[in-house]
């Protein structure tokens, strides 16, 4: 019996099944990745924008963000918490700083003054 053979077939078998494994799990990743991308970035611009409001109006107490959503399908809404409410007359100012850090990260489009799009999905910043 002749047993050449074997081991390179053996071996473009085991060679597959970990290039299947690793397209599957890139798959996965890929997406999940640019979701944590979007709520850091959603996070990072909300607390630069309420850093800058404690600062320079001194009767606010700082306020501290404590979550970041991202809920939907394709249109997707970011929603940001904080410890404390923010005054209504501010929430534009933390929308608009927390849409300018999402448009600092790559391949982001702004849409309107709340909403920027990724690939093929749209986010929508609420606070």
């Amino acid at each position: 019996m002749d047993f050449r053979g074997q081991i390179s077939a053996e071996f473009l078998l085991i060679v597959s099944f970990i290039v299947i494994i690793v397209l599957v799990f890139s798959s996965i990743a890929g997406p999940q990745s640019q979701e944590n991308s979007i709520a850091a970035a959603a996070r990072e611009g909300a607390s630069s924008a309420v850093a800058e409001i404690a600062y320079t109006n001194i009767s606010m107490k700082p306020v501290k963000v404590t979550k970041t959503s991202i809920t939907g399908g394709s249109n997707r809404t970011i929603t940001v918490y904080f410890d404390t409410p923010i005054p209504s007359n501010y929430r534009a100012f933390v929308i608009n700083r927390t849409v300018e850090s999402l448009l600092g990260l790559n391949g982001v489009k702004p849409v309107n003054s709340t909403t920027v799009r990724l690939g093929d999905r749209t986010y929508t910043v609420q606070v």
